[in-house]
């Protein structure tokens, strides 16, 4: 399911109107005014078609509002053999170590980030911006 919210807070972040991200995307501005007003939601072609014309990953502009901790923890157990989540609970502070590059990568540019944003590197709107058009990259060495 789309969040209204994101779709229209990214829209604005991006300085495009209903009309333009509709016409990038193939599909009406009606149909756009809609899912940011929540009244429809998108199929998932038409949700990556959104995506593509805000220059954002999907799950950018996906609801998960109504997920708990515990939804997230099922979804680390059902990942761990794909992703290679392992525990690590041998120092002070809890971690996830991954057997996926991509993944490992990520936390180190996400932790990047926000020592960045700490350090009033970057500010808040630039975080945003980073964290809806996160791209993996793959030159980094692994954890």
């Amino acid at each position: 399911m789309i969040s209204g919210t994101k779709l229209r807070e990214i829209r604005h972040l991006r300085n495009m109107t209903q009309k333009e991200v509709a016409s990038l995307s193939g599909l009406t501005p009606a149909a756009i005014r809609n899912y940011e007003l929540g009244n429809r939601s998108p199929s998932k072609e038409q949700l990556d078609k959104i995506a593509l014309a805000l220059n954002c990953n999907p799950s950018a502009i996906t609801d998960y509002s109504n997920f708990t901790i515990y939804d997230v923890i099922q979804v680390i157990l059902d990942f761990e053999s794909d992703f290679g989540f392992i525990p690590c609970t041998q120092s002070e502070v809890p971690k996830l170590k991954s057997s996926d590059k991509s993944f490992n990568n990520f936390l180190k540019d996400w932790d990047e980030m926000r020592l960045k944003k700490y350090n009033y590197e970057v500010s808040e709107e630039e975080l945003f911006k980073w964290m809806i058009s996160y791209n993996p990259r793959n030159d980094k060495d692994e954890i």
